[in-house]
């Protein structure tokens, strides 16, 4: 089963090369205006605790208290679109990609919603997700979904907002590429699917070697990445979450598979790892689960400022995981 969004993605870029249209050029109209606070929504110095979700097609961002199980609006928004995961770094930094616009945007935290420390352009695909341990001055790991050639060709690109996108991970492994994570000491991870399909984790040593085949992956599906507080690897694959330990490259099961509600891609654990929020595009809501490595249990939807058509993507709580 293919990913909503992600399959808008396939038949967009199919029809850009169909028509000989560089998918340099085939950003679905909407051009990089840099990324900022829409009018009325202060430019930080607002909390330093929330939740970030994103639908795809949405124009904003939204900032959410962290814990709203009264579905309350949002706190804050920030403009972008074309986003599917989000996420959040070590130091409250925002991290944006947006898929059509070929861009990964940075904003200041530790504050929700605070102002744009910068963006780049990827050059090596479109970007649906992203991970880094200090986003303003270190390395940002992308998940590019698809390669430019608009047909696999999935990878990793390495990009500073000093330097730009500068190093391209790939790997015959990786053919769709839908999720990323990095861990302190430098290593990270790709979720992806092969050129038959196959789900596949791919782990990279030191984040810049060739990519090694994780024995011991079992998910259903490709899906996003986090790592929790006991150096642990929360996977999602198609609706339901995995937990590994090491992955480097042996992965050993310690929790899951547990089942989600709807349609899910991407999510994230809040500080203390008790709660893992995710998008849920299917209900168009972001769903909140009460986490432990042995048990998830749901807690609470809210959809407060998504409409029911939405596909409500990525979720990513601030302060992120411990990790």
């Amino acid at each position: 089963m293919e990913h909503r969004s992600l399959l808008q993605c396939s038949q967009y870029l199919a029809l850009c090369v169909a028509i000989g249209t560089p998918l340099s050029a085939c950003g679905g109209g909407e051009r990089p205006t840099g990324l900022a606070p829409l009018p009325g929504t202060p430019a930080g110095g607002l909390t330093a605790n929330g939740l970030y979700a994103v639908a795809f097609e949405q124009p904003a961002v939204f900032g959410y208290a962290s814990n709203n199980q009264k579905n309350d609006p949002p706190i804050c928004r920030l403009l972008t679109k074309y986003s599917n995961g989000v996420a959040v770094d070590g130091h409250g930094n925002l991290i944006v990609p947006a898929t059509f616009n070929y861009t990964i945007s940075v904003f200041a935290g530790p504050a929700m919603c605070g102002p744009l420390l910068g963006a780049v352009r990827d050059p090596y695909g479109l970007p649906s997700d992203a991970a880094s341990n200090d986003a303003a001055n270190g390395k940002i790991v992308v998940a590019n979904f698809l390669g430019l050639s608009g047909s696999g060709d999935g990878n990793v690109a390495i990009c500073t907002l000093a330097a730009g996108c500068t190093t391209r991970l790939a790997s015959p492994h990786l053919d769709v590429v839908a999720g990323v994570a990095i861990a302190p000491n430098g290593n990270c991870w790709a979720s992806a699917s092969d050129s038959a399909g196959k789900p596949t984790l791919l782990y990279f040593k030191g984040c810049s070697s060739a990519g090694t085949v994780a024995c011991g992956f079992r998910n259903s599906g490709y899906g996003g990445l986090d790592i929790d507080n006991g150096g642990n690897l929360v996977s999602i694959g198609f609706g339901s979450v995995y937990v590994y330990k090491g992955c480097d490259p042996k992965c050993s099961l310690v929790g899951g598979p547990f089942a989600l509600r709807g349609a899910v891609l991407y999510g994230h654990l809040n500080e203390k790892n008790t709660a893992f929020a995710v998008g849920n595009a299917s209900d168009a809501t972001v769903d909140v689960y009460k986490y432990g490595r042995k048990r998830l249990t749901f807690w609470y939807s809210f959809d407060n400022g998504f409409g029911p058509s939405d596909d409500v993507e990525g979720a990513a709580y601030n302060p992120r995981s411990k990790e």
